[in-house]
């Protein structure tokens, strides 16, 4: 029998576009204290993917694990690694039937998601606007996506600050995402002076969920709270601020 697990990333030592800074000296297990009381309520592991060290003691049900990069193309850009190496773990770890992927330091679980999870669909979460927001409209985009946004800029933004779904879902979703960027990369090095991927997942993320995962998507107030919202009490699984 398979698990249920949650599954969080944090790099240091990495430009965080976000911030406008790069983060070191970080005590993971007080930046995930809040995700981590609010999974083990419900039993659940807490398996966080680092690339430093930790040497602070861990809770029970809190797994700290360091990761390494891919190494196949050189990048610093923290919000497609964080995937990438979650593609790699979920790939390493079989035993792993459902999870959740989220933010490591604004998320909290709210109410037990494994449950109501069905096999071929993918849940994700979203915020109150349109394609048309500013991360997605100022962000550098390749041709495919800038095409993509023009023509559907009337969708609802999925956030990936909370995915979840089975193994089987997970890993066709992100080896889609891993794909494209790993292409994007090698783009790059033979068309230089074309649009390319950005800072930032989001345009890939949604053009991916939309594309891809068209009648099999979920999102909306099951799967998170309104974004920046700090609402205390939810029927939704997670909150996203």
């Amino acid at each position: 029998m398979g698990k249920n697990v949650v599954i969080a990333q944090f790099f240091t030592k990495m430009y965080n576009a976000q911030s406008n800074e790069i983060l070191d000296n970080i005590d993971i297990i007080k930046k995930t204290q809040k995700l981590y009381a609010s999974a083990s309520r419900f039993g659940l592991e807490l398996h966080t993917l680092i690339n430093f060290e930790n040497e602070n003691a861990v809770p029970p049900l809190q797994k700290i694990i360091n990761v390494e990069p891919f190494s196949h193309y050189p990048s610093d850009k923290f919000y497609f690694l964080r995937w990438e190496v979650t593609f790699e773990y979920l790939l390493k770890h079989p035993e792993i039937e459902k999870a959740a992927l989220v933010d490591a330091g604004d998320v909290q679980m709210m109410n037990y998601p494994f449950a109501d999870v069905q096999e071929d669909t993918l849940y994700i979460g979203d915020e109150g606007v349109d394609l048309q927001t500013e991360i997605i409209k100022n962000d550098s985009k390749p041709r495919y996506l800038a095409q993509f946004i023009q023509q559907n800029c009337h969708l609802q933004l999925l956030n990936a600050g909370v995915l979840v779904g089975t193994r089987q879902v997970l890993l066709e979703f992100l080896g889609i995402l891993t794909e494209l960027y790993v292409q994007d990369a090698y783009e790059q090095t033979v068309h230089p002076d074309e649009a390319h991927l950005g800072n930032y997942e989001m345009s890939l993320v949604n053009y991916v969920a939309y594309q891809c995962f068209t009648d099999r998507l979920r999102h909306g107030r099951q799967v998170v709270t309104r974004f920046q919202y700090f609402e205390r009490a939810s029927s939704a699984w997670f909150k996203h601020k």
